[in-house]
């Protein structure tokens, strides 16, 4: 993939959480996205930050619902302008992308975010896309160790991956370089479920996977290769040294951390 020649299409996921939101109950409003985050909606923060990125070309916002668009005045006039696209959301976020990409299959590469990011800056999207253009692959994941983001903020609960190497905390950032990125976004869909449960998403990757991860012996490279091999695709990580890329807001907890952050952020401007 060449982001000088290319531009790469973004796909923010936006789609209300079944059942009750903590956040959104929380802020009032119909989807979390729409929460304030230090005084904007959080899916503007992320919007604002990928239209700053110049390897950034199209923005497209996979959900909310249409209706919720209709009823909320930024969004509305954001995408009648045409600044920004909208497509129907599937059943959660893998079903989501999947429909994006049979719907859009020319689209390629496509960077995958999601809206309740409201700490993303251009700063990790750039050097995220830098760092994918440097390799060859079909599926880049971006992910921060996890001894960086304790170290800056033990009070947010993190999921970690423990490996040989350390831990590491996901980013909701990906690359779908090529076609065959597809393969990945359809064994997400088969996971989704146990995102949130390394041990079950080791063991998606085999018995001896399992056994070296259980015993220590796993590293994250070994477990990248294990899945590309069951893929048959290339996969690779990206690792940000932005311990905020990690911390997306997905509690009461989450948001009053990132109101933290951002108020210190505009201190320091």
């Amino acid at each position: 993939m060449r982001l000088d020649h290319q531009s790469v299409t973004a796909l923010i996921l936006a789609g209300a959480r079944t059942g009750r939101d903590p956040v959104a109950l929380m802020a009032g409003v119909s989807n979390k996205v729409l929460a304030q985050v230090g005084g904007e909606p959080m899916i503007s923060r992320v919007l604002d930050t990928l239209a700053q990125s110049d390897a950034v070309g199209k923005r497209i916002v996979c959900g909310p619902s249409w209706e919720t668009v209709k009823d909320n005045s930024f969004l509305g006039d954001l995408i009648a302008s045409g600044a920004v696209q909208w497509v129907e959301p599937g059943q959660g976020p893998s079903l989501s992308v999947a429909r994006f990409l049979d719907e859009h299959p020319l689209e390629f590469p496509v960077l995958v975010t999601t809206a309740d990011h409201a700490l993303l800056t251009p700063e990790m999207v750039n050097y995220f896309l830098r760092e994918t253009q440097e390799k060859q692959m079909d599926v880049a994941v971006a992910l921060v160790p996890y001894s960086l983001v304790v170290a800056s903020y033990p009070q947010s609960k993190r999921t970690v991956t423990r490996l040989t190497g350390g831990g590491f905390c996901g980013c909701n950032l990906f690359v779908l370089c090529t076609p065959k990125a597809k393969r990945m976004v359809e064994f997400w869909s088969r996971i989704e479920r146990e995102r949130k449960h390394p041990l079950r998403l080791i063991r998606t990757l085999g018995g001896l996977a399992l056994v070296r991860y259980v015993l220590g012996w796993l590293s994250l490279g070994e477990a990248l290769s294990l899945l590309g091999q069951k893929l048959d695709l290339h996969v690779q990580e990206v690792l940000l040294p932005f311990p905020e890329a990690a911390i997306d807001v997905d509690t009461p907890e989450d948001l009053a951390l990132a109101e933290k952050i951002l108020a210190k952020r505009e201190e320091a401007s």
